[in-house]
């Protein structure tokens, strides 16, 4: 158990991730290894980052954010943030240039769907 996150297996690989209030941003190293050491031992090639109980995504967030997807792609796991509030999409798009460096998804829903077509092997031309 990791404090301030509840993590799922929700098949297909994948974990969700749902943040709580104790989660805290400022000390991403409290919380890297254990995350990093769960995914693992699942067997995790996505993981759904669940936002709808986040309510501002400020500058220290976005960088826990940035910083949990860097250690996700060195492991080889892709992350999907999901259900992201008006006003916290709004918020985020006035603070940083350019699009977030992870997939984003409307739902958890659309997230399992899009990690389905990030899974699907590739077709080969001569069969």
């Amino acid at each position: 158990m990791i404090p301030g996150i509840h993590l799922t297996p929700i098949g297909e690989d994948s974990v969700l991730l749902e943040p709580g209030e104790g989660l805290d941003p400022t000390d991403p190293d409290a919380y890297l290894v254990p995350l990093l050491g769960y995914l693992q031992k699942q067997r995790a090639r996505f993981l759904i980052y669940d936002l709808k109980s986040v309510a501002l995504i400020d500058n220290v967030y976005y960088e826990w954010m940035t910083t949990m997807n860097s250690l996700c792609m060195i492991s080889g796991i892709t992350m999907v943030a999901t259900n992201i509030r008006p006003y916290a999409a709004f918020a985020l798009s006035q603070q940083i240039a350019g699009n977030p460096p992870f997939p984003c998804a409307l739902n958890v829903d659309s997230a399992r769907r899009k990690i389905r077509g990030l899974a699907a092997p590739e077709s080969d031309p001569d069969t």
